[in-house]
């Protein structure tokens, strides 16, 4: 009988990690690389260093570059943010209700993974085109979502 008690007891407590664990990570929304064929248009946006570091990677390898789309829906004013993730902070950029690709170095190139995003502004009604679209609004100044970088595409 104490085996039967012990045995439910450790069942019921796996399953109770498990539902607690799935909850505290929930699925975070992913942001896209650049395909190649782009790169070119993609660099502009970039800080004058990442620019010359991501034109002398023509084939994408050591700096893959990922992209979001900002806008202000209903919101032609629109507003001036930056972008930050862990260990880049973009150039300021002036989003409206005319959408505008910004080009973001991929945080964790190796491995892919979970970085924050933020932005840093007064853009009213921001989106921001992550998978699936993230409300970016930065009350107070700033927001912040945790996105899922993918990993570095093998060279070619």
């Amino acid at each position: 009988m104490l085996a039967v008690l012990l045995g439910s007891a450790a069942v019921l407590g796996a399953i109770v990690g498990w539902v607690l664990i799935s909850r505290s990570e929930p699925d975070a929304p992913a942001i896209a690389l650049v395909p190649q064929e782009q790169i070119a248009e993609a660099i502009p946006t970039l800080t004058p260093d990442s620019q010359r570091i991501a034109q002398s990677d023509s084939r994408q390898c050591r700096y893959p570059v990922a992209f979001v789309t900002a806008v202000t829906p209903g919101n032609p004013a629109g507003g001036t943010i930056t972008f930050r993730t862990s260990k880049y902070r973009s150039p300021p950029f002036h989003v409206s209700d005319k959408p505008i690709r910004i080009a973001l170095p991929n945080p964790l190139p190796d491995s892919g993974g979970l970085d924050p995003l933020s932005v840093d502004g007064n853009a009213k009604g921001l989106l921001v085109s992550l998978y699936p679209t993230a409300p970016m609004e930065p009350v107070g100044g700033s927001t912040t979502v945790t996105v899922r970088w993918p990993a570095r595409p093998p060279c070619k």
